[in-house]
């Protein structure tokens, strides 16, 4: 979803053909460079590379919408998405107290081998209140895109199989509710707007036990597979989760709730289909869920 009115919308801004600045720290150029932080190839037989950005920075201009470089998100001046060649770059707001993507990328990574693919992390860094993150693409499609077309057998297979990736990511216990390095789970489900968006784990837990959540043991769980965030190719039967942005350990039963809950996980045309059928498949694999607990706990107080 493309969008061009917030401030991290103009992040990214053309230098010349071939250069561009992120942020006021970035430099992104197109070819290799011997002081780069790192590389990828832009698709078409060269590459990009990204380096310190020089002071006093050059003059720059905005990004056209023919430019190599096009915004494909921006959600409300929070966060923003860009593709560039076979990368994405991500910019958020930084919180200060979560646990960033690259952190739980890594962690997942050292858990290799795993049923489903990741991204690389080429780069991150964190300049002026902001979080940037520099990403491989996942060959395929989005599951939202793809849904519509797919045979009613290849259907059940990704519901099957992304019922198994919860389980596989459950294997993996946590000592509270948090990111994988303790920090913030934002997961905004958790907890209400009148406790200004607390997502600490001591609240996390307070709020979850006051819903009546089995609270002893935390299970990793990425916490928003919409079919957005699944990405797939049906010829290999390829299957890749996209934004761990909001993965952690949760209470068990959270698992099969989220998708109870969350219309943001239906697929487009605000369909429901997709996230019915995880709920059917993740009650069968023994995954009890809470959506009516949830629900007076939500509306205590309104």
């Amino acid at each position: 979803m493309s969008g061009g009115g917030s401030i991290l919308s103009n992040s990214i801004k053309e230098i010349n053909a071939d250069c561009w600045l992120i942020g006021n720290d970035i430099l992104l150029c197109r070819g290799s460079s011997q002081s780069s932080y790192t590389s990828w190839s832009d698709g078409k037989g060269s590459l990009f590379s990204l380096s310190k950005a020089f002071h006093p920075l050059p003059p720059t201009r905005q990004l056209t919408s023919t430019n190599t470089i096009r915004l494909i998100y921006d959600a409300g001046g929070v966060s923003a998405v860009w593709n560039i060649g076979v990368a994405f770059c991500k910019i958020k707001i930084l919180d200060q107290c979560a646990t960033r993507e690259h952190v739980t990328l890594s962690y997942l990574l050292k858990r290799e081998p795993l049923s489903f693919a990741v991204p690389h992390v080429y780069h991150h860094a964190k300049y002026d209140g902001r979080y940037y993150l520099f990403i491989s693409k996942l060959r395929g499609q989005t599951l939202g895109t793809a849904w519509a077309t797919m045979p009613e057998t290849v259907k059940t297979n990704y519901v099957f199989r992304v019922a198994n990736i919860c389980k596989e990511l459950a294997a993996w216990q946590g000592e509270t509710i948090s990111g994988v390095d303790g920090q913030n789970l934002s997961d905004h489900f958790l907890t209400k707007s009148g406790l200004g968006r607390d997502c600490s784990p001591e609240i996390l837990l307070q709020n979850c036990r006051e819903m009546g959540l089995e609270c002893t043991r935390f299970y990793f769980y990425h916490c928003d597979l919409g079919p957005g965030n699944i990405i797939v190719d049906v010829g290999t039967q390829f299957i890749g989760i996209i934004d761990w942005e909001t993965a952690g350990f949760v209470p068990k039963e959270w698992i099969r709730t989220k998708f109870c809950l969350s219309s943001g996980m239906n697929l487009p045309d605000n369909d429901p289909d997709w996230r019915r059928r995880l709920r059917r498949a993740l009650e069968e694999d023994g995954f009890d869920e809470i959506s009516d607990q949830w629900m007076n706990w939500w509306n205590e107080g309104v």
